[in-house]
């Protein structure tokens, strides 16, 4: 019976999957079974002397009982059994997987367990037929399975599966992050390194005896995984490897020599598995600092830049999420540190690091009494700068939606609109980046899904879809500085957004002091021939930043300069 192994730091359970793929089992008045020109009637005596059989009498010709059952995992040989035991009548009564397809049984007035077995694959229907009118059979413990022969009879309810709580004294009473699955058996690690294993095939069983010590260096152990054929610990300052000695006593393990490496993992949230590597923030004995690594076999890759590792080290590492996800072409590695309200994510296609962010409240709305047919917006004392992030609502639709605030007065300000002038009571209300917040991902019939870190709700992360649930996704670029090769002062008429045109509006500013300062944002069409702005005026060496607030699909290839 499949197992996985489910843990927190002081305690383990396992779950296990029950080779029966029918649902209540035994319970054929449940809805899961259909039931055609035939009554059923509980409470009658089941082959272990227990009251879980049902008589099934036919009310018409061909009566049925059968199950719906979607098959997954393509064609397989599978097998269907069901008790059956004569109660009246003498016709025929016969058994189907397919519900097309029909093998007669010879049933007696003792209980004996029928089966039949056939190649199936897509949706199937096992079940039993009587095909004469008014005959009666008594059935019990149904099973549809895999494979040539049925085993022992398994029961089920409303799921296949069970989690049950590892309660062995021998299990550890307190584990790092991590879980690993070799050979048949499980292993975990205690912060002292230590490397436990359960029994062969058995997830509930564990002997005091059978670990073994991480041994490169004393360091504490910080999280426990399984790369190729190795056991891999990353503990504070190192990393080491184990594989299968198949040893007869104790632990199986033994060390893999002179692989261990003198780098260690800074933070348990910060490990991933990418199948081919296994990615988390490394961090050295000697003082060099935080960076991200790839590990691969037996070999370490830095993958981040220095100014991804500046981040690293400034943050408290109190809260770190990570994830992983493969959207499109694009595998992605993310981690959050939620102190420094920074997500972090590097395509490994493009070997590229970005900033993921997402859009949260941030204060009371403000009242919108008017908006102009231009897109000038009155609000008094709105409080509002250059550059927010604004949702207007309850004005009229050519202007409610996501705006960046430009051209900022006391009570006005401008979106990216025109249309129908409003007047009347709308609202105006702030949003702000904040970090990604994703604690884990995973992956299932070719789509990623995404848990939310504050309600575990999933999402799925789709190229797409271009807007959180929050409605819109925020996209800022900036460019590194321009100089031309000369820090002599030059002369600037216009920049223009290279990419795609779509029905959309972005914003651009410019910094001309290393990004102490910045010009106002300027509204740029996306939709026009030219998406341009001008008259930028004299500089020696500039930046600019887009940004793009909405539900679509904006993609940028350069920013072109005259």
């Amino acid at each position: 019976m499949p197992q996985l192994l489910i843990k927190a730091k002081t305690a383990a359970w396992y779950m296990e999957r029950n080779d029966n793929q029918l649902l209540y089992s035994q319970v054929f008045d449940n809805a899961v079974w259909t039931g055609q020109n035939a009554t059923l009637t509980s409470g009658q005596t089941d082959p272990n002397a227990g009251t879980n059989a049902y008589t099934l009498t036919a009310t018409a010709g061909n009566a049925k009982l059968y199950q719906e059952i979607s098959l997954a995992d393509g064609t397989l040989n599978r097998v269907f059994s069901i008790y059956v035991k004569r109660k009246t009548g003498t016709g025929t009564v016969s058994l189907t997987i397919d519900g097309t397809n029909y093998e007669s049984i010879v049933v007696t007035a003792s209980w004996v367990r029928y089966d039949m077995t056939g190649s199936f694959s897509g949706t199937v229907y096992p079940g039993i037929k009587i095909t004469t009118s008014g005959d009666e059979v008594y059935v019990a413990f149904a099973q549809l399975e895999d494979g040539d022969t049925a085993t022992t009879y398994a029961a089920n309810t409303s799921t296949r599966y069970t989690v049950t709580q590892i309660t062995d004294g021998d299990y550890p009473s307190n584990t790092v992050r991590g879980v690993a699955f070799l050979d048949g058996r499980f292993f975990v690690m205690t912060p002292l390194g230590e490397i436990y294993q359960s029994d062969l095939e058995d997830a509930s069983s564990w002997s005091a005896l059978d670990f073994i010590q991480s041994q490169s260096d004393p360091s504490n152990g910080v999280f426990l995984t399984k790369h190729q054929n190795y056991i891999v610990t990353l503990k504070e300052w190192s990393t080491e490897f184990f594989y299968d000695a198949a040893n007869p006593t104790g632990s199986i393990l033994a060390p893999v020599q002179n692989a261990a490496i003198q780098v260690g993992c800074a933070s348990d949230g910060s490990v991933q598995d990418l199948g081919a590597a296994i990615v988390f923030m490394a961090q050295t004995r000697n003082g060099f600092g935080r960076s991200i690594m790839s590990l691969t076999g037996t070999q370490l890759q830095r993958i981040s830049t220095p100014n991804v590792e500046k981040i690293l080290d400034t943050d408290d590492l109190a809260t770190i999420h990570s994830w992983v996800a493969q959207v499109g072409s694009h595998v992605l590695y993310g981690i959050s540190l939620v102190t420094s309200e920074v997500t972090l994510v590097y395509d490994f296609p493009n070997q590229q690091w970005s900033f993921f962010t997402y859009l949260e409240l941030s204060g009371a709305a403000k009242t919108v009494t008017a908006v102009s047919a231009t897109g000038t917006v009155t609000s008094a004392a709105h409080g509002l700068s250059d550059g927010d992030i604004v949702l207007i609502a309850s004005t009229n639709s050519d202007f409610d939606g996501w705006h960046v605030v430009t051209t900022v007065t006391t009570n006005t300000f401008d979106i990216q609109a025109t249309g129908t002038a409003f007047s009347g009571s709308g609202t105006a209300q702030k949003y702000i980046e904040t970090w990604f917040p994703i604690v884990s991902s995973t992956r299932s019939g070719g789509r990623q899904y995404m848990q939310d870190a504050s309600s575990g709700a999933l999402y799925e992360f789709s190229q797409d879809v271009y807007a959180d649930h929050v409605g819109a996704t925020p996209v800022r670029v900036r460019t590194p500085k321009i100089d031309s090769d000369t820090a002599r002062p030059k002369f600037m008429s216009s920049a223009e957004l290279i990419g795609d045109k779509i029905a959309s509006s972005a914003v651009i500013r410019y910094t001309d002091d290393d990004f102490a300062t910045y010009s106002n944002f300027r509204s740029v069409d996306l939709s026009s021939t030219r998406s341009r702005i001008r008259r930028l005026g004299n500089y020696n060496r500039r930046s600019f930043e887009v940004l793009h607030v909405g539900n679509a699909l904006f993609r940028m290839e350069a920013l072109e300069i005259e």
